[in-house]
């Protein structure tokens, strides 16, 4: 039996890859807050909301986002103030901001794509269109790594040839196949090989 020592730990791109991504939600109106909020827990993310600018520049510190949700009329300070305030230092956050406001003139979505949005969403909005947008800046669309190691394995092979055709080690092997269940939300290898066949993946 292997002590903890003694086995491989994730690489660090698949522990970035396994943790929840956290999404900082910035909006004064509170059931808008809660509304996006539930809808991306429920979905898997870590959330963290914000109700104005100085909240929202000292949950961005502190939470380090992956990904901001950024509301343009706000009592205190307005989205474009904040954008800017985000990408500065101290805090110098660097994830994609989606802008998303009820502001539908089109100088306001040019001035946010020139400060360098990844995107501009005005309310009201269909919940499963902010997910797939969201999915999207986060890099969440499309097949998930390790979908290799999956495809040898329902050709199969096992794990020990696996990793030699992979030149990779049998616990970095499993970690893949880990990833992949992750990403699919399934539990075994039956159905993460279903899954990425209907996909056409594999």
């Amino acid at each position: 039996m292997k002590t903890a020592d003694e086995v491989p730990a994730p690489s660090p791109e698949l522990e970035s890859e396994l943790m929840a991504k956290r999404i900082l939600v910035v909006d004064d109106e509170p059931d808008i807050r809660r509304l996006v909020a539930q809808a991306l827990e429920v979905t898997g993310y870590d959330v963290q909301t914000a109700a104005n600018g100085a909240e929202a520049l000292r949950a961005a510190s502190l939470f380090i986002p992956d990904l901001v949700l950024l509301d343009i009329m706000m009592p205190d300070m307005d989205g474009f103030a904040v954008y800017e305030r985000l990408r500065a230092k101290p805090v110098d956050l660097r994830s994609p901001i989606i802008f998303l406001t009820a502001r539908r003139e089109i100088n306001d979505k040019l001035l946010g794509f020139e400060k360098g949005a990844a995107d501009y969403i005005t309310k009201p909005f269909h919940i499963k269109e902010l997910l797939a947008r969201v999915k999207v800046h986060l890099g969440e669309l499309g097949p998930p790594k390790g979908l290799e190691v999956l495809g040898l394995l329902a050709s199969g092979k096992t794990y020990k040839q696996v990793a030699r055709a992979l030149d990779l080690s049998q616990s970095t092997v499993r970690n893949h196949l880990h990833n992949v269940y992750h990403k699919l939300n399934v539990v075994d290898r039956a159905q993460a090989v279903i899954v990425s066949r209907e996909n056409g993946w594999i």
